[in-house]
């Protein structure tokens, strides 16, 4: 700059404005240029955008006090970010601070200017006294550091919040190799971090149970379909635990990842001996109930059974990701194959579908809360309808669908022993007592009772079913919850009366109350009941009962 004064000044004036616009780059900023008296010797026309004040100032000569006036004036107080700190000066102390600033050998800075503008100055002042300051608007890459802080900040703080989750999260890649567990995971497992990362479950998990985990975990990855999971597990060191595993997809195509959260509900969990239990939300039986037991138990049930129902082509209808997720389970474990609607509406289009195109649905299995309504369109299909609760699905799905696939089938042969499989037209009752019970604890103490008394029981969990059984099995005696769901007990009660042929043998229809209030017992006289018994059931009430009403069929049975 020693040569400024003997340059040609036009070509000088030129050259700084090519410099002033390479500087800017189409952006607001611009180059100064001033002496050792502090006189302005070149001011950059963007400068007038940038700061907002007259092209009068920035004309050669102009003192740097009355351009930095100017300044202030036109755009308010810069408040000087430097070193992190933050002022707000009056107009005379902050004039005189940037003076000073100047004066510096080098001095770089930032400044803000309003809400959301942010200028940075480059400084430098020559040997010769001459001064160089280079502006630049630089609030949009202050805006994307900003929020790349905002964003490192909030994957930071959602790292923190997952690793300190009290429960287990695992995250897995399309190869369902383990890219992410939280602190919960790796005490779940046993294991470091270090030696999760990377492997699969067969690394980590029985065959068996990585066999069965890995063809869930592939269909939530293929499909993106949700499920929940209720497991009992018995951990490394031995200990037992229920957990309920949701299962989830996130990512996009190609790059999808598998979610796995573990919840522990032991504490919900009564554990029998017989390694049965039972959900009981705060103490209360009536809350929610479901039985938590794992797929080798359910097998061990059915050994004898001879479930025939491999390459049966079932419906799944449920808006539930747990009912769905665990139907499909526990048939694929038995070779059927299933697919899955989520309502009435595309139940109805399915069939349409599949009817046109000749294709074979074996049986629908929908949701309970669904029951009716697809009653309603599987009829018109000629589809039989099977309903469940998600809880009944692990111990009644595959039986229920033994039985009925076998009654579609048409009759077989029975052994002389076998009581319980009868031809349509066989006059002799099925079973001796027909439980409308939906509650599964009022269940399991039905079954248990009746079970030690020796008779034959069938259940049914509401008053369409209870309808449809007793016209079914004939039994010789019903027990009526009266508050089922479709239809109560009362409207069940009265269906079944209406039903029965004339001159054919009334069936006993018991109502079983949770409260002895008279208008529940004079309800159940007037719906066509025979009795009136009440909760907690015991084997005394019950043999009780069975003697009063089922002595003449017990003596018809022996004289035959």
């Amino acid at each position: 700059m020693n040569d400024l004064a003997s340059a040609d000044a036009d070509i000088q004036t030129a050259m700084m404005e090519v410099i002033s616009e390479a500087i800017s780059g189409g952006h607001s900023g611009g180059l100064v240029v001033y002496d050792k008296n502090d006189l302005l010797i070149f001011a950059g026309q963007q400068l007038t955008i940038l700061l907002g004040i007259p092209d009068s100032v920035l004309a050669p000569g102009t003192r740097l006090r009355d351009l930095l006036g100017a300044i202030y004036d036109g755009g308010g107080r810069f408040m000087s970010e430097t070193g992190g700190t933050k002022r707000l000066l009056s107009r005379d102390d902050w004039i005189s601070d940037n003076i000073a600033a100047l004066w510096k050998e080098r001095h770089e800075a930032l400044m803000r200017r309003g809400a959301d503008r942010w200028i940075s100055l480059a400084k430098r002042r020559l040997p010769s006294g001459y001064g160089v300051c280079i502006l630049r608007d630089v609030s949009e890459q202050r805006k994307r550091e900003e929020q790349w802080r905002a964003d490192m900040e909030r994957v930071q703080l959602t790292e923190d919040i997952l690793d300190n989750l009290p429960f287990p999260v695992m995250v897995k890649d399309t190869n369902l190799a383990f890219v992410a567990v939280n602190k919960a995971a790796c005490r779940f497992h046993d294991l470091p971090a270090e030696a999760l990362l990377g492997c699969t479950g067969t690394d980590i998990h029985a065959p068996a149970l990585a066999q069965r985990l890995d063809g869930i975990n592939r269909r939530v990855v293929e499909d993106g379909e949700e499920i929940q999971l209720p497991e009992r597990l018995t951990r490394p060191d031995g200990s037992q635990m229920v957990i309920v595993a949701n299962k989830y997809r996130i990512g996009k195509p190609g790059r999808y990842y598998l979610v796995t959260a573990m919840q522990d509900i032991s504490r919900m969990v009564e554990v029998e001996e017989d390694g049965r239990g039972f959900i009981r939300l705060f103490d209360d039986p009536n809350l929610f109930s479901a039985k938590l037991h794992r797929k080798t138990k359910m097998r061990d049930a059915l050994q004898g059974a001879d479930p025939d129902i491999a390459g049966s082509q079932i419906l799944i209808v449920s808006s539930d990701p747990l009912f769905t997720g665990t139907a499909k389970a526990i048939l694929a474990d038995f070779q059927v194959e299933a697919s899955s609607v989520v309502d009435e509406h595309e139940l109805a289009l399915c069939l349409e579908l599949v009817s046109n195109a000749a294709v074979r649905v074996d049986l629908i299995v929908a949701d309970r809360d669904l029951a009716f309504a697809c009653r309603a369109i599987g009829s018109n299909y000629d589809k039989q309808v099977v309903a469940f609760d998600a809880a009944a699905l692990e111990e009644h799905l595959v039986p229920t669908l033994s039985r009925e696939l076998t009654k579609l089938r048409g009759p077989v042969e029975q052994d002389e022993e076998d009581n319980w499989q009868i031809l349509p037209d066989d006059p002799q009752p099925c079973v001796d007592i027909l439980v409308a019970e939906d509650n599964e604890v009022n269940q399991i103490v039905f079954s248990q009772i009746l079970e030690s008394l020796g008779y034959r029981y069938a259940i049914a969990v509401d008053g369409e079913e209870v309808v449809r059984m007793w016209h079914e099995l004939r039994p010789s005696l019903v027990l009526m919850d009266v508050t089922l769901p479709t239809l109560n007990g009362f409207e069940a009660a009265r269906a079944i009366r209406t039903l029965e042929e004339e001159g054919q043998a009334s069936t006993p229809i018991v109502g079983v109350l949770a409260q002895a209030f008279d208008r529940d017992r004079e309800e159940c006289f007037a719906s066509g009941m025979d009795d009136v018994i009440l909760k907690p059931i015991s084997p005394d009430v019950l043999e009780t009962l069975f003697a009063k009403f089922l002595v003449v069929a017990g003596s018809q049975q022996m004289l035959s």
